[in-house]
């Protein structure tokens, strides 16, 4: 299993279970704007397909959205545990050359795998950025900047799109949500399916999806944009508040062992190691939450991962992801600003 944790983009993927970096976000902020589709992609809803699922499908087809069906998939040599959550990937073209990228919401940029640049036809420009992580000091080495002519999705192509160069194992990239934001992305973490508006993000669409949602059991939790563009929403563990960053990259919540310390949670150690980029490490250690609040939705008696993270510019404190997303239905309304959670039955 893999835990990926970064505050403002990707730097490193592994772990013995793994941890995401924080780096800065490129300093080319060059437009970036969906070409609109001649046609939408109607992909059809596999068999297993839910009524909601069919219900917010319809709903965005509607309103003109394209679809495109999203891949679980374990990144790596590990051992694969059964039910245990899975990354979720999508086939893209990065300068018209087919692609296999990370949906991960807990980065804002693009990033591509330095060892793929010439696959893509990419030209790095190093930068003075050293790669860091909320696991331990920064290290000897440096994050690349760089542009792609085009990144396509379905029939959405995004053009001249500025993006991080990092070591980034077993994938060729990660995609980020202010990319997703810019082309109104909606997330269906269960189905698992990233819903595209040719035309951008629109309120009038948002409203309708959550009056659909609420009325199919949902409930509607509120996303703030935070200063370094992290998707982040309120929560507490046992009582201690604090925000949590919605990260589809990392395969398993994690939070401060602070935060169980003040909350009263025994802790037993994992077997498994944190590996952040640049070397830090840290152990992890597991404990019971009884009462796991995201915005006004209740889990109860739920296992959760902790570690010593450094007190640096990482205000958050919780991670939250994809297993509890994909567990609790999550339908994330990137666009929109909005995430829904609901129970499964």
């Amino acid at each position: 299993m893999r835990v990926t944790h970064r505050a403002v983009a990707i730097a490193a993927l592994l772990l013995c279970e793994q941890v995401m970096p924080q780096v800065p976000t490129p300093a080319d902020t060059a437009s970036v704007s969906p070409t609109p589709a001649s046609t939408i992609s109607e992909a059809k809803p596999g068999k297993k397909a839910t009524a909601d699922n069919l219900t917010l499908s319809n709903l965005l087809k509607q309103e003109g959205f394209g679809l495109v069906k999203l891949e679980r998939k374990d990144l790596g040599d590990q051992k694969v545990r059964k039910n245990q959550p899975k990354h979720l990937i999508i086939d893209a073209e990065v300068n018209r050359v087919s692609a296999s990228l990370m949906i991960d919401t807990g980065t804002p940029t693009i990033n591509i795998a330095r060892d793929k640049l010439q696959k893509f036809g990419v030209a790095e420009q190093q930068t003075s950025s050293r790669v860091t992580s909320p696991l331990g000091s920064a290290s000897d080495k440096f994050y690349g900047t760089a542009k792609l002519n085009t990144l396509a999705m379905g029939n959405c192509v995004i053009q001249d799109v500025p993006v991080l160069i990092d070591a980034i194992p077993f994938i060729d990239g990660v995609l980020g949500s202010d990319d997703m934001r810019r082309i109104g992305a909606v997330l269906d973490c269960s189905e698992p399916a990233l819903y595209y508006a040719p035309h951008g993000p629109s309120g009038d669409t948002s409203s309708k999806l959550a009056a659909m949602l609420q009325s199919n059991g949902f409930t509607q939790i509120p996303i703030r944009l935070g200063s370094d563009h992290r998707l982040e929403v309120a929560c507490s563990i046992d009582g201690i508040p604090s925000t949590i960053v919605i990260d589809t990259g990392s395969l398993v919540t994690c939070a401060d062992r602070n935060i169980a310390i003040k909350a009263g949670i025994r802790m037993k150690r994992a077997k498994t190691v944190l590996l952040g980029s640049g070397g830090a490490s840290a152990l992890i250690r597991t404990g019971r939450a009884k009462q796991f609040l995201i915005g006004d939705f209740q889990i109860r008696n739920t296992d959760i991962s902790f570690v010593d993270l450094t007190k640096t510019d990482f205000p958050s404190a919780y991670i939250l992801g994809i297993g509890e997303l994909v567990s609790n239905r999550a339908i994330i309304d990137v666009g929109g600003l909005n995430m829904y959670l609901r129970h499964s039955q």
